[in-house]
């Protein structure tokens, strides 16, 4: 969803409320998106240029990163940017000078045509609220090391007192 907001740049205190309703590629194959990614975004003129604030809901797909089974995760993400004109660039950011950043360092640039690409805001922040080890559930004890049994269908018969024969000299050291 790409939003001319020429209109808001001019106007600082115009206000555009947007629903939002698009499909969104997942950044790897562990990862799906069942269904579109949902939810309002308002964009309100500012004296510096657009504040986009909003709140989605998504529903990913992961794997676990204990047990590898694929479970639902339904996320809830608060979608906050702030844009504004691309500014001159002064002469000591050109020289690779150190300088002291202000406000306007912070603000995303809008492109040409006074254009802003929503999907793709709200996409990067749906992928930074996924979790970089999901979990299926809190508890999820994951495989069994040794026979790599899933411990979530109860116990695998392995000795619970075998050590990984690398660490075993650990075991015999005392302080």
């Amino acid at each position: 969803m790409r939003v001319n907001v020429s209109d808001l740049l001019a106007d600082h205190d115009g206000v555009r409320v947007l629903t939002f309703a698009e499909p969104l590629l997942a950044p790897a194959d562990e990862t799906v998106f069942a269904e579109p990614v949902t939810g309002d975004i308002t964009l309100t003129g500012t004296a510096g240029g657009v504040s986009l604030r909003g709140q989605v809901r998504a529903v990913a797909t992961c794997v676990c990163g204990a047990c590898l089974k694929r479970f639902v995760l339904p996320l809830t993400v608060d979608v906050a940017e702030d844009f504004g004109p691309r500014g001159p660039q002064t002469a000591a950011a050109a020289a690779g000078e150190e300088r002291e950043l202000t406000a306007g360092d912070f603000l995303v640039p809008v492109d040409a045509g006074d254009i802003i690409d929503v999907t793709e805001v709200v996409r990067q922040h749906v992928i930074l609220a996924l979790p970089l080890a999901p979990r299926c559930r809190d508890d999820c004890p994951g495989l069994c090391p040794q026979c790599g049994a899933d411990l979530n269908d109860g116990p695998c018969g392995c000795a619970a007192d075998e050590v990984d024969p690398r660490l075993d000299v650990l075991r015999r050291w005392r302080a």
